[in-house]
């Protein structure tokens, strides 16, 4: 039994926290926008389609349409795993801001929350630009979820965010980490809850600790009824299909290679490995593999390549 709690671990997408984020806001969306943003007067209205469409496709975590006294507004809620530098923060969140402005032309009130107690924290919450004629200001809130009080959500009974207390600080006396994911467990278990419900809820904190300690310390939770939970089969199929595709990448890496090799009759093409696998998407390797045959020399190939197989 033990092995095969591994393996499901191991099966589980790369993605699987920003997958389990989405699906708690997508349970409790109209109560998380109250709690994450603590807003008075703040009325959900819908759920808005999350991709952005430049030259490229940009998908977002989740974006809201609300109402503050009967003022339409968007609502972009960010989910933020990773670490990443100022730059990188503040080049994304402008980017939202302008492609939101530009397709639904309302007020923004943006919000990113982290995940990891050691992300975020050079994150300013607001872009300047100070420029005579040109100043910009683009202002967001920064929530982490390591400076919440977790008990607290458990004593006044906010189900919406019991998924994410494993994340947050545990009362004086309990340990971060195991002991307090363990006594998360156990007071989402006490709780009078739909079946289904309190089956996501725990699968949601058995994944989500997964950012803060190895998840073979924590295996011993993974109970039955949570292996048959809808989240918890929605999420093995979804690292499933990933599985497949990261395999049939590598396959077609391969054959490019071993197609260079053999048309141009050198093996320095090796080093052009690191740029292939640097293409997330299956089909434009495919596309490269078919102009292996149509290219005349290995620089044009290089080109080709250096195009993102454009």
């Amino acid at each position: 039994m033990e092995n095969i709690l591994h393996k499901s671990w191991e099966n589980l997408p790369h993605n699987r926290f920003d997958i389990v984020s989405k699906d708690i806001f997508g349970t409790f969306a109209e109560d998380l926008l109250k709690k994450l943003t603590n807003i008075p007067g703040l009325k959900f209205v819908e759920q808005l389609e999350t991709e952005l469409p430049t030259v490229e496709i940009r998908r977002m975590d989740t974006l809201s349409k609300a109402e503050i006294n009967n003022i339409a507004v968007l609502v972009h809620i960010e989910f933020q795993v990773s670490r990443e530098s100022v730059p990188e923060i503040l080049k994304r969140k402008v980017g939202y801001f302008g492609r939101c402005f530009e397709r639904y032309g309302l007020p923004i009130l943006s919000f990113t929350v982290y995940l990891r107690s050691d992300a975020g924290g050079n994150d300013p919450g607001e872009y300047r630009q100070n420029f005579p004629g040109h100043n910009t200001r683009i202002e967001y809130q920064v929530i982490r979820m390591s400076e919440l009080d977790g008990q607290s959500i458990f004593d006044t009974d906010q189900t919406s965010l019991m998924a994410f207390t494993p994340l947050m600080q545990p009362p004086e006396g309990i340990s971060a980490g195991v002991e307090w994911i363990e006594q998360c467990h156990q007071m989402t278990l006490a709780r009078s809850l739909p079946p289904d419900l309190q089956s996501n809820l725990l699968i949601w904190q058995w994944i989500l600790s997964g950012l803060i300690v190895d998840p073979a310390e924590i295996r011993h939770l993974l109970e039955g009824p949570m292996l048959e939970s809808s989240t918890y089969r929605y999420i093995l199929q979804q690292g499933i299909e990933q599985g497949i595709e990261q395999g049939a990448r590598e396959s077609t890496i391969e054959g490019i290679l071993e197609s260079l090799e053999i048309q141009f009759h050198t093996r320095g093409v090796q080093t052009l490995k690191p740029m292939l696998e640097s293409i997330e998407e299956l089909q434009r390797l495919k596309n490269l593999r078919r102009a292996v045959l149509q290219v005349k020399s290995l620089d044009e190939f290089k080109t080709l390549l250096a195009s993102n197989g454009s």
